[in-house]
């Protein structure tokens, strides 16, 4: 994609560029890929391009909540239950491997002509990254300093949560881009989006 702008460095126009039409954020649990997908959201808005994150795990946010509702457990409804949607998920792929992708897919399907598509909770590499590399993905590794996942981690406050790096294997995923999101603020994340929808090197 292309960023143009006036004299000033005010974005006016954002130009389809090979391969950034549909990008997929990897990374462990906290190391800020929600911040870098809202981030890119805005840089992409302010730039005049319309954009949508798509969410492969929607279906294990939707039935964690009816769950928590069904057992009458108090449960704000952002909050996550880590453990309980990876079982969910243990159980969905073992009864259908490409249960959530084909939903993903389903969802990809309906996004306006023109839109950029985020992704930023792919966890699977043997079904799910495969398939979002043939759908066009560009894949950008999002690295932060275990220390530092953690602290957000606990600020974060959900209910359980999982270790990625004992659980999934995301490192086999292979991706076109690294960035470190170790440091705390937005700029560096801003700056990072920038680069990377004008098509920039951003490593």
């Amino acid at each position: 994609m292309l960023l143009s702008g006036d004299a000033a460095g005010t974005a006016t126009r954002l130009d389809p560029a090979p391969g950034r039409a549909r990008i997929c954020l990897v990374g462990e649990t906290g190391s800020g890929k929600s911040t870098t997908a809202a981030v890119l959201t805005e840089s992409l808005a302010a730039a005049g391009r319309p954009s949508r994150v798509i969410a492969l795990a929607a279906l294990l946010h939707d039935l964690q909540n009816r769950l928590y509702s069904e057992i009458a457990e108090p449960k704000p409804a952002d909050q996550q239950d880590q453990q309980l949607m990876l079982d969910l998920a243990k159980h969905i792929r073992r009864i259908r491997p490409t249960a959530l992708v084909e939903r993903f897919e389903q969802s990809l399907a309906t996004t306006p002509a023109g839109a950029v598509v985020i992704n930023a909770d792919l966890r699977d590499h043997t079904v799910d990254a495969p398939r979002l590399r043939e759908l066009g993905f560009y894949f950008v590794r999002v690295r932060c300093e275990r220390a530092v996942r953690h602290q957000r981690l606990r600020a974060r406050e959900d209910v359980s949560i999982v270790d990625d790096e004992r659980v999934f294997k995301l490192d086999e995923i292979a991706c076109d881009v690294e960035f470190d999101n170790s440091r705390s603020g937005v700029e560096h994340v801003r700056d990072f989006c920038t680069r990377l929808i004008a098509g920039a090197p951003c490593c």
